[in-house]
């Protein structure tokens, strides 16, 4: 890319200033939901992707590193950005180089062969996202060929938006273990009664169905993102053992402005008090669901 010529506006940088968190976090702790995004030079994102209003900067496997660090985090669920749509070489990669430390979530092509997806199994991809933006269908043979390998399905849905509302009985029906991902996308603004929200629940009480945890569905630009509070403590109530915890590093076009991901962390505190159902949340359900070995 010429950056001389390119006149589209770059997304908020990313807060790498990390005060000491508040929240101590448990040994094995994974933040389920980030993306690597670069360095561009050597895995470009796709051309016309569904960010390409925007420009990013590359957010790496090392500037990684360094938040997982700072937060104390041991582990993560790679999810791979939009941006790079059915390109996994950068996930391949991150899996090769950190096999213990991650798993990772994929969106295959329709071609993709056999051979591939076994590698990709091998080195640890667990998860076949499932998004909206990307395919306004599901591909029932690729949820059955990636389920026969053991991923879960991992839905990226707004289950308050009525042109979705067709996939609703799919993702119910789904043979194996799901997830839905930044809390189902429903609207906070319609609470707990809203039928997005039921739906939520709905496939909470199927038991193969997993619940991240986000304040990116928020209709306020910054904290205190209050709006999702009552969200999040009925599905703490209703069940805690089917919840996960993802910051969405590095918040591509999401938070204006951008959020320090330390507070982000901190917000847990007041979600979840329990010190018990924490560790579930960041630790024994992920171990559970993405198969990664006892602390």
């Amino acid at each position: 890319m010429n950056t001389t010529t390119d006149t589209r506006p770059f997304s908020p940088k990313i807060d790498r200033n990390y005060p000491k968190p508040k929240l101590v976090l448990p040994p094995g702790s994974c933040d389920t939901h980030f993306h690597f995004i670069g360095p561009k030079k050597l895995f470009p994102t796709k051309p016309d992707n569904v960010f390409g209003h925007l420009q990013f900067e590359d957010t790496t496997i090392d500037d990684w590193l360094k938040l997982q660090s700072a937060l104390g985090f041991s582990r993560g669920l790679h999810v791979l950005s939009m941006m790079y749509e059915n390109n996994y070489e950068i996930a391949l990669h991150a899996q090769c180089r950190l096999p213990d430390r991650i798993r990772s979530v994929v969106v295959p092509w329709s071609g993709i062969t056999d051979g591939e997806l076994d590698i990709l199994t091998k080195v640890g991809v667990v998860g076949y996202r499932v998004t909206w933006r990307l395919d306004k269908n599901i591909d029932q043979r690729m949820v059955a060929r990636t389920g026969e390998r053991g991923w879960s399905m991992h839905y990226l849905h707004k289950a308050d938006d009525a042109a979705q509302d067709h996939w609703k009985p799919l993702i119910l029906k789904t043979p194996g273990r799901f997830v839905l991902e930044h809390m189902g996308g429903v609207d906070p603004a319609k609470g707990i009664d809203g039928e997005g929200f039921k739906f939520i629940l709905e496939c909470l009480d199927t038991g193969r169905c997993w619940v991240k945890l986000s304040p990116r569905i928020s209709k306020q630009d910054n904290f205190p993102f209050s709006d999702v509070d009552p969200l999040v403590k009925k599905l703490v109530e209703h069940a805690p053992n089917r919840l996960l915890w993802g910051s969405d590093w590095p918040h591509p076009q999401y938070f204006k402005p951008m959020p320090n991901d330390v507070a982000l962390l901190d917000m847990m505190l007041d979600w979840v008090p329990d010190e018990a159902k924490r560790k579930l949340i960041f630790v024994d359900n992920p171990a559970e669901i993405f198969g990664f070995p006892p602390v």
